[in-house]
């Protein structure tokens, strides 16, 4: 059974044997994480608009060149960050705090060198939702006709 403490605290009164609590901290909300992801999508793009590649050394021998994805900015940035700073593994485990220090990081590296980085806002991921439905807006012209 788990229960919202002190809320609850009445319905274990009445209970007999021994009890186990954990305290259980917040993470990210689902709207948060849609931004954090998104984060990692407008991060990629801007690399890759000014020239920037992501070059892969894990084949001996070979090296490869690619451009950077949402997926490599989380994996070869983001965690790297996050694990160094809290040694936290997974990004669903991490609290707004840590998200917010991590986040400050990354504007200040990537700020030095031109690349603008912010969390993306509310309106951010409207817009990737409408463009992900693929609605498009359409301005109907209204003419005005004269009867004789």
């Amino acid at each position: 059974m788990i229960l919202n403490l002190p809320d609850n605290i009445e319905q274990l009164k009445h209970l007999q044997g021994c009890f186990e609590v954990k305290a259980y901290l917040k993470t990210r909300s689902s709207q948060q994480n849609k931004a954090l992801h998104l984060l990692f999508t407008h991060i990629s793009e801007s690399l890759n608009e000014i020239g920037e590649t992501f070059n892969y050394k894990g084949i001996r021998g070979f090296e490869i060149e690619t451009t950077w994805t949402p997926l490599l900015v989380k994996e070869m940035i983001w965690k790297p960050i996050q694990i160094t700073m809290f040694g936290i593994e997974s990004t669903t485990k991490i609290n707004t705090n840590q998200i917010n220090a991590i986040l400050d990081v990354l504007t200040k590296y990537f700020g030095e060198r031109g690349i603008p980085v912010s969390f993306p806002c509310q309106f951010d991921l409207w817009v990737k939702e409408i463009n992900h439905q693929g609605y498009q807006h359409t301005m109907y012209n209204k003419t005005k006709f004269n009867k004789k």
